[in-house]
């Protein structure tokens, strides 16, 4: 299992997640940020995390 979170305080809604994700896991909200809306999706490969330039997102994979 994948627990994905943005920091809405750090996102500035550059969309390099969104663009580099293989699993479509980020859309933009409301507000112009990053939102994982299918986790599902996730390979866990973090070119998310790497390529964001505020640090906002943290994948952390939960064995059960």
């Amino acid at each position: 299992m994948v627990y994905i979170v943005v920091d809405k305080d750090k996102c500035d809604g550059c969309g390099e997640c969104i663009t580099v994700c293989p699993g479509d896991v980020y859309e933009f909200d409301d507000e112009g940020k990053s939102e994982p809306v299918n986790p599902d999706g996730c390979t866990e490969c973090c070119s998310c995390v790497e390529v964001c330039p505020t640090g906002a997102i943290t994948v952390d994979v939960c064995e059960e």
